[in-house]
């Protein structure tokens, strides 16, 4: 049985941050493999170029792409103890191709590419939050109200921040910006160039935790959402309130910024909600709701098919898809039903083939995003023998 806590305690090896070895960045174990995705290919590198990579990764293919989603999770891993809360946001995945895992006082990474697990730190206090501030940094919240920033090349903190007097559920980052919030309901922006006082904005509007924290794509617009049912827009160079969302009837922890509509920005509400909407972000204005009959824990654009997938509480904790090419009439595509608990968190791989859902019965699932149906080893990714259940 695979375990997603690995027994070796080996330490992080790496060559260099350059862009080459993009996709082997981090470690080394001398020990048997946790994850093998059978025969598939290794994933090429990124382009060199951002711009390219920027351009591959959201253009639209000139002939549509036909594929299938498997229904059978790729693989299964356990993971003891993840926590069952619905305001913590204690998994991403990355840019650098590594999925980043809090459970209970411990942070956890997974290397995509040699799918090597090494345990990044153990703390005194819990993990509520995590987030990739670079492809070499990452921000960690706890329930003691601090915030570690560690380099995981070194294993080593950077620094620590205690601006928060409750636990800190959500942070986002753009570029040296990290902006985190949670219980206190305020939300501070922290400039990471700066070594002492780096807080050079607050946020107060909310009444109530805040769960959710998202940067746009260009760094312009912060979109937050919190147990008091809002969702409001905060301007980066004025620091102050943009919009007011008003629509929601429930905690708002789910957003997603669409990668290819300029300023349009997607939420999902709390079990009395149930309901993902559409906003114009310059406007504030609700554009499309659609009734998902359950609660809507996450949310994450896949950009190659500009597609839309939610992750959801009772009854079903299934994964949704939902076609958002025309996205004024976005429908659903397919579900994904795997997990016997609410889908807390969702993470996409950068070559968005791989989504990995965690749920609240201590499970990591991945599941592998289509397949091109000239593709020969189809049949084997699927198979049971893939397959390592708790």
């Amino acid at each position: 049985m695979d375990r997603f806590i690995p027994k070796s305690k080996s330490k992080l090896l790496y060559q260099s941050h350059t862009q080459s070895n993009y996709n082997d960045l981090m470690y080394h174990i001398n020990e048997e493999k946790v994850l093998n995705f059978g025969n598939g290919k290794q994933q090429q590198n990124f382009p060199i170029s951002f711009l390219d990579q920027l351009h591959n990764q959201y253009k639209l293919p000139q002939q549509q792409i036909v594929r299938q989603i498997s229904a059978i999770p790729e693989k299964i891993l356990d993971a003891p103890d993840i926590a069952d809360d619905f305001y913590l946001n204690i998994l991403e995945w990355g840019n650098n191709n590594v999925l980043s895992v809090g459970l209970q006082n411990k942070v956890y990474l997974w290397n995509a590419s040699n799918q090597h697990i090494e345990q990044l730190l153990q703390a005194t206090s819990n993990v509520t939050s995590v987030n990739w501030i670079n492809d070499h940094i990452l921000g960690i919240g706890f329930d003691d109200a601090s915030i570690k920033i560690v380099d995981v090349c070194s294993s080593q903190t950077i620094t620590q921040l205690y601006y928060h007097n409750e636990r800190v559920s959500t942070m986002s980052s753009s570029f040296d910006l990290l902006s985190s919030s949670g219980r206190d309901n305020v939300i501070f922006n922290h400039d990471l160039r700066e070594k002492n006082n780096n807080v050079v904005g607050v946020f107060q509007k909310h009444t109530q935790e805040v769960c959710g924290l998202k940067w746009n794509s260009s760094g312009s617009t912060l979109s937050s959402g919190a147990n008091d049912n809002q969702l409001l827009l905060w301007d980066r160079r004025q620091m102050s309130l943009r919009q007011s969302c008003q629509g929601h009837c429930a905690a708002v922890k789910a957003m997603a910024w669409c990668p290819w509509l300029q300023n349009t920005l997607v939420s999902g509400g709390g079990s009395n909600d149930k309901t993902i909407k559409f906003w114009n972000a310059d406007t504030g204005t609700c554009f499309k709701s659609i009734d998902t009959g359950s609660q809507v824990c996450a949310l994450q654009f896949l950009p190659r098919y500009r597609e839309l997938i939610s992750s959801h509480g009772f009854s079903k904790f299934q994964i949704s898809i939902w076609n958002a090419d025309q996205i004024q009439q976005a429908k659903l595509i397919q579900e994904l039903q795997a997990h016997k608990s609410r889908v807390l968190h969702l993470g996409i791989s950068p070559d968005q083939s791989m989504l990995c859902s965690a749920a609240g019965d201590e499970t990591l699932i991945f599941w592998r995003l289509g397949t091109e149906q000239n593709n020969q080893n189809k049949q084997e990714m699927c198979s049971s023998k893939n397959l390592f259940l708790r």
